[in-house]
């Protein structure tokens, strides 16, 4: 848990005493998350320990997260330490779509569709200069910043490759994969920075008791991506077996089913399929591990169709 009295002190004189109603994740090192009642007014606070995460959410929240209206929280504050950054929001109604485990897919279709609608919208209204994470004054926030969304791929996909392959985690199938979506990659010529988010998955997405959508949360793992990026977690650990959510999200979205679109979503794939493979070896996450092989082995399958 990182929320400490110093924070406390903080979040007191930004909207005077407050109760806890409940913690929500006191089992992290890295992000604290309270939910609170202050002047009978339900609020969350969210505490990071990472620039890299607090800085993309507020620039989200003060830039991007207008325009889903009643589907995301409202920033009420913003504030940062030596030691840590905070946010203090208001509530969605409801629960995640994974708290209140829902697997009826007649259930999820409609989420799903609905995902991809707000995330159309997000992309529509606006677009970037660089393909990377912005401070809050919409400045890179990394300092090798990308123009050129090829060579945005092909950086992410050759990094990720070297690491992999220097700790024994890929094998010479899995280079020979990465190296034909890095000869392929000029088909994200013409893609434009967009707001992504790669954690944007039924994890954050709300519903109500009657599994009714209700709105996003989470916002720390924005940026300056590539539209079809924003579907890589959802293809790889939520719908490798279930492709009318995938198809339910995708239209939402009105996802062109083109050849292009095709080899874009099947780079991307790649690219979240080793990036897990090697996240999921440095920190020994199985699941995580387990998963980034299981997509990148059904990727090298002939008959296998992402949209």
């Amino acid at each position: 848990m990182i929320i400490n009295e110093e924070v406390i002190w903080i979040v007191n004189s930004l909207v005077g005493e407050f109760e806890i109603i409940k913690d929500h994740r006191n089992s992290s090192n890295r992000t604290g998350v309270l939910e609170i009642n202050a002047n009978n007014k339900r609020m969350f606070i969210k505490i990071h320990n990472r620039l890299s995460r607090w800085s993309p959410e507020v620039y989200a929240y003060k830039n991007w997260t207008h325009i889903l209206g009643e589907y995301a929280p409202r920033l009420i504050h913003s504030f940062n330490d030596d030691n840590f950054y905070g946010i203090i929001t208001t509530p969605i109604y409801g629960k995640t779509v994974n708290e209140y485990q829902i697997n009826d897919e007649d259930i999820l279709e409609p989420i799903y569709y609905k995902a991809g609608e707000l995330l159309k919208q997000l992309h529509n209204n606006f677009k970037g200069t660089y393909f990377g994470i912005p401070a809050i004054d919409g400045s890179p926030l990394e300092s090798k910043a990308k123009t050129d969304p090829v060579d945005y791929i092909n950086s992410a996909l050759e990094d990720i490759l070297k690491s992999g392959y220097d700790k024994g985690l890929f094998n010479n199938s899995d280079k020979e994969l990465v190296k034909w979506c890095m000869k392929h990659s000029d088909v994200f010529a013409n893609s434009k920075p967009v707001p992504t988010n790669w954690d944007f998955s039924q994890n954050n997405w709300m519903v109500d008791e009657d599994g009714k959508f209700t709105g996003f949360i989470d916002f720390e793992n924005m940026l300056w991506g590539i539209d079809v990026d924003s579907f890589g977690i959802v293809i790889e650990r939520y719908t490798p077996n279930r492709p009318k959510l995938r198809k339910a999200l995708f239209e939402g979205y009105g996802l062109e089913n083109s050849e292009e679109k095709q080899l874009q979503l099947k780079i991307v794939s790649v690219k979240m399929a080793i990036a897990d493979i090697t996240y999921g070896a440095s920190v020994g996450n199985d699941r995580i591990f387990s998963l980034g092989r299981n997509l990148m082995d059904n990727l090298k399958m002939p008959g296998f169709k992402i949209h």
